[in-house]
């Protein structure tokens, strides 16, 4: 339990994308590794170079003591300034202070611990006053000896070449580890565009398998699957078409010699019907229309459903219109997109008789609503409502015609172009149908 929880919190710091991830991967095992290997490296380093220096500097401190009564202190500070950078001073008949401050950093400690192994007096040092000098003060039967030491004597200062030589392997580990994944990364990108483009009824030409070879065969096989799904398609498209027009013609002679015959009420009936047929004769062959051969272009959503309100307005319906108070621009096959709207507009007002048209734009993408106070579907038949010849007749009208391919072809549309139909019940009672198009 403990470690899925933890595994759910990951996840939400996540990137989405796949080259962000194995950036991680990568990145994050270097970083950690760059840290261990620099906190230990320096540490011993440290520690190392400066126990070793603080012990030479502390032999020298023990040779000046020893051999100042034989040179004199005139002669030691010279000495010791000339050779080793050190200034010597000597406090006749002095003490070192009885509460003096214990070491606070390496420097004191080390030296300190160095001083102590050959020296039998009392000492102070102060490391921390000065930026780059160290105060040794040694206590002797005459007086104190105080010693101004370089820091560089007793500390090693050059970890900072180190550090920048860790920060320029990483950059240089870094940037290979980049270029790399963006070379791996870039084939599924493409493989992943293509599918996309394919989705929306769009083929990228110029797509071909390559990268790694499993990303090779999964592109191969995307191509053989977009192959068949286009073979499938083309023959929908050429038997829907085929059977729509061979039934065209012998409809247009009976329709000939229905209006030939005398006018009367049951030869305006079959007149009816044979309109009915030829109309959904119409909708077979839009439903097998490629409508992806239609090229996209930015158009107005609001103008173009107020012309479709305007143009199919169903008599004794009331249609009313939900509008933005800015216009909503959507790039889109405006042939098809027309037809997805009118389909969902007919359909609400043959089964209602009000109907809602809404249109609203967000940060996620555009939303087309059509509701009506029409009878609704139930939930459980959601899904089946959009299914091609599907007509519910248990909870819609049966006498109302229609060829039970309006929602179909909506769907199709819908799905061309990346968007998702939705069904719940509508404000007004009856059903209600949103279109969501992703920017």
């Amino acid at each position: 339990m403990f470690i899925s929880n933890t595994s759910k919190k990951i996840k939400k710091f996540m990137p989405e994308g796949l080259y962000s991830r194995s950036l991680l991967i990568i990145i994050i095992p270097i970083v950690i590794l760059q840290g261990i290997l620099t906190f230990v490296f320096l540490d011993r380093h440290w520690q190392l170079v400066t126990r070793k220096l603080s012990s030479a500097v502390a032999s020298e401190i023990t040779t000046f003591i020893d051999i100042e009564p034989i040179l004199g202190i005139e002669r030691i500070t010279k000495l010791s300034d000339r050779l080793y950078d050190v200034d010597v001073k000597f406090f006749p008949n002095q003490k070192l202070l009885n509460n003096l401050p214990e070491p606070i950093n390496l420097v004191e400690n080390t030296l300190g611990k160095e001083l102590s192994k050959i020296l039998e007096n009392n000492f102070w040092i102060d490391a921390h006053t000065y930026e780059k000098k160290v105060i040794v003060q040694i206590e002797k039967l005459n007086g104190v000896y105080e010693f101004t030491i370089p820091r560089r004597n007793v500390y090693a200062t050059n970890s900072h070449i180190f550090l920048v030589w860790m920060v320029i392997s990483s950059l240089l580990l870094v940037s290979v580890a980049v270029m790399f994944m963006r070379q791996q990364i870039k084939p599924i990108e493409k493989l992943s565009k293509a599918a996309q483009q394919f989705g929306l009824g769009m083929k990228m030409e110029d797509f071909k398998p390559s990268g790694a070879s499993e990303v090779r065969e999964a592109a191969e096989a995307y191509l053989k699957m977009q192959e068949r799904i286009e073979r499938f398609i083309e023959q929908r498209t050429l038997m829907l078409a085929g059977v729509s027009h061979d039934l065209r013609t012998p409809l247009t002679r009976l329709k000939l010699q229905i209006e030939m015959l005398s006018d009367d009420k049951t030869n305006k009936e079959l007149l009816s019907d044979v309109n009915e047929m030829q109309k959904m004769l119409e909708t077979y062959l839009d439903f097998a229309e490629d409508v992806t051969r239609e090229k996209a272009s930015k158009i107005d959503l609001e103008l173009m459903i107020r012309e479709i309100i305007k143009s199919d307005k169903k008599e004794n319906k009331k249609i009313n219109f939900n509008k933005k108070s800015t216009p909503v621009f959507f790039e889109c096959r405006s042939i098809a997109m027309k037809r997805c709207i009118t389909n969902l507009i007919n359909n609400a007002g043959s089964y209602g008789n009000e109907v809602l048209v809404s249109l609203d734009e967000n940060k996620d993408g555009i939303i087309i609503s059509v509701e009506d106070d029409g009878p609704g579907i139930k939930k459980e038949d959601y899904d089946q409502a959009i299914k091609p010849f599907i007509r519910l007749d248990t909870s819609r009208n049966q006498n109302i015609p229609g060829s039970g391919l309006g929602l179909s072809i909506s769907q199709d549309i819908t799905s061309n172009h990346g968007g998702k139909m939705s069904m719940s019940e509508s404000s007004l009672g009856g059903l209600k149908v949103s279109l969501n198009f992703p920017k």
